[in-house]
């Protein structure tokens, strides 16, 4: 019980600071580039940052979701019931979240390693909102897992 507590913990805290990084990037940081407001080294350091926060998060969630999964379904379960599939959707857009960060990081860091903003916010700026998207889109799901199984 108090490993699950601890695993319970570590996912949900470090989901919110990957999807709260993300959306801070995708909204306050990535016009701001795109305007030319940032130099290029500190648009770089974000955009590093925000990388370091995807992998490290990625890792923990998946391990921490992974135990929880593994403690709390069953095949069975995952596939035939509706918290099971809003798991499996979870699943599917951390994934994705994952992918949308590297590739508009990486972007963003072919321009910027060339001292350029503009162009590189731009190039980022798609995948960029399409990580904000899947983020709230997983916001969205954890808040329905968390909703009596009676409303689902």
């Amino acid at each position: 019980m108090a490993l699950d507590t601890a695993m319970y913990t570590i996912h949900t805290g470090f989901s919110a600071l990957w999807a709260g990084s993300v959306l801070f990037v995708a909204a306050a940081v990535l016009p701001l580039a795109m305007d030319g407001e940032l130099s290029p080294a500190a648009f770089g350091s974000v955009v590093s940052t925000l990388r370091w926060v995807t992998r490290g998060s990625a890792l923990l969630v998946f391990l921490t979701g992974g135990h929880l999964a593994g403690t709390q379904y069953t095949v069975g379960t995952l596939t035939g019931t509706t918290s099971g599939s809003l798991v499996l959707v979870m699943l599917t857009l951390w994934f994705g979240l994952a992918a949308l960060v590297e590739v508009g990081s990486a972007k963003a860091m072919r321009g910027v390693e060339k001292d350029k903003i503009r162009q590189p916010a731009r190039d980022a700026r798609p995948f960029y909102l399409l990580a904000a998207a899947a983020a709230v889109g997983l916001l969205v799901v954890a808040g329905l897992l968390g909703t009596p199984a009676s409303i689902l």
